[in-house]
């Protein structure tokens, strides 16, 4: 049952046995009509100031290839599962792993809870030259990422044209390539997020920063699985 779904059954008793009883039904939840948690205490700008998807906001619908399937998904056809996105470039050695590990002990301690059902993993490529198939498979095994589990779905812009449209302008992650002294290859600036949607696609969690929270990303999926 999604968040909807469980406010509309609260509703309903609600209405049938405290007549005449008014009140917030987010109170008894934690976060708003359309979350489990409460806002951020650190996130000081409104939402809809911020660049990137935020806290109580949807989270963008978009459809990208996933290459080790061959699938097409849809970042809002998940009824009923928690998502965590990420954008990356598997080339990265500064911040990229350190986001990926942190979906990666997302994904480790769900299986480890049994609740691997319960949510999916997006990391989006924005060097889709580079991140195809061969490449992406290899990353996850660099990684430790389980692909067996079936819940980890890197995707992939057709080109530097869709990954800037879908990254940059949709999700508000800027990146930009560079090529480094002493390199013969490029690399890219860019924003570090990470993002946790809960079961209507609504943004609960979004962090920005070099260091993601690992901890603190679990804690907020088990919280989020205790008030379904």
């Amino acid at each position: 049952m999604n968040r909807r779904d469980y406010l509309a059954s609260l509703t309903a008793v609600g209405t049938a046995s405290t007549a005449g009883c008014l009140g917030p039904l987010s109170g008894v939840i934690g976060g708003g009509s359309d979350t489990y948690l409460g806002k951020p205490d650190n996130q000081r700008a409104r939402s809809a100031d911020l660049p990137w998807p935020a806290y109580g906001q949807d989270l963008p619908e978009v459809t990208l290839t996933a290459p080790l399937s061959g699938q097409e998904i849809t970042t809002t056809q998940f009824d009923d599962k928690f998502v965590a996105m990420t954008f990356f470039y598997s080339h990265c050695t500064t911040v990229c792993p350190f986001l990926i590990s942190a979906l990666r002990d997302m994904q480790a301690q769900a299986a480890n809870e049994g609740y691997s059902d319960d949510i999916v993993f997006l990391p989006v490529t924005f060097d889709p030259e580079r991140d195809d198939e061969e490449r992406l498979r290899e990353y996850a095994e660099q990684e430790n990422v389980d692909l067996d589990i079936g819940n980890w779905h890197f995707l992939r812009p057709d080109d530097k044209e869709h990954a800037k449209q879908v990254v940059a302008d949709t999700f508000g992650v800027g990146f930009w390539r560079t090529h480094p002294e002493g390199m013969n290859m490029y690399m890219f600036d860019h924003r570090a997020l990470v993002l946790l949607a809960n079961d209507d696609a609504v943004v609960e969690r979004a962090y920005s920063g070099n260091d993601p929270p690992t901890q603190r990303l679990i804690d907020n999926v088990e919280t989020m699985r205790s008030r379904r």
